[in-house]
């Protein structure tokens, strides 16, 4: 199996994050792997210093802040993971937020793993998230407050639909499992055709799988009065699953974000790391 080598964490000045980067520091220090910690700030957009009524002076002012901050996240970050005997760097920059998403996707491409925590339905977060699934063509590991993710790869549930997302989904989480692995293919009230599941729903991935020596069960999961994100994740919660792989946006994005969707519902309400992929 490939093994991670790069391992890219966004970085924020807070107990949650310094918590994420302790857990990261564990998880590079494991696979002999390279860290980088990405602070990204947001600068004053160019709308708000044209204003008539501001005067120019507050734009540069607020930019000044905006990169003071950085500079002191990035400091704070670097004493985190120093003395950790691992190889690691700290970055930070300042973007424009209608740019955090691309840059964060920027450096990305050049990590095997990207981590992030999971937030709220801020616009700016769900941004740079949406932006590392769409523009940085890696996987993207979301970890929920508080949860252990540095072992993950234990017991593991594949939500598959049949779709190339989640056909890269599981490429990516592949590199993070190894021979003690338990995985739980799960599909929601498939659907049996040759375009999609084929014959028999989740045969052909738990094949695929078995052949890297992975433990392999199959579960069809009925929908209900339940949506498909909480049917699989009151399903991960019942076979005690330490980590949830899934898909990103295989309908479209703009649909999920006025109609709902799995995609964001997952995003949103995960109770135990996501690895999502598009």
């Amino acid at each position: 199996m490939a093994r991670i080598k790069t391992l890219l964490v966004y970085a924020e000045r807070s107990d949650a994050g310094a918590e994420l980067l302790s857990q990261a520091a564990a998880f590079a220090g494991d696979r002999d792997a390279h860290l980088v910690a990405l602070v990204l700030g947001l600068q004053p957009t160019p709308t708000y210093a044209s204003l008539p009524d501001v005067p120019l002076d507050a734009y540069f002012v607020e930019f000044r802040a905006a990169r003071e901050a950085v500079d002191e996240a990035t400091r704070w970050t670097a004493e985190r993971l120093a003395g950790r005997g691992i190889s690691h760097e700290v970055r930070g920059v300042v973007v424009p937020m209608s740019e955090a998403g691309r840059m964060f996707a920027r450096h990305a491409r050049y990590a095997d793993l990207a981590v992030f925590p999971r937030g709220n339905t801020a616009d700016n977060w769900h941004q740079v998230v949406d932006g590392a699934l769409f523009d940085s063509g890696k996987p993207l590991l979301l970890v929920p407050p508080g949860k252990r993710w540095e072992g993950i790869g234990g017991r593991v549930v594949v939500a598959w639909d049949a779709g190339a997302e989640a056909a890269r989904a599981v490429s990516c989480a592949i590199d993070l499992l190894g021979p003690q692995s338990k995985v739980h293919v799960v599909t929601v009230d498939p659907r049996v055709s040759l375009e999609g599941h084929g014959e028999e729903p989740g045969a052909d991935l738990a094949s695929m799988l078995a052949r890297h020596g992975l433990d392999i069960t199959v579960d069809a999961v009925p929908h209900e009065n339940q949506s498909v994100a909480e049917a699989l994740l009151r399903h991960a919660q019942a076979v005690e699953a330490d980590m949830l792989v899934a898909g990103a946006y295989g309908h479209s994005r703009l649909s999920e974000i006025f109609l709902g969707g799995a995609t964001r519902d997952l995003m949103e309400y995960t109770d135990r790391p996501l690895l999502m992929a598009h």
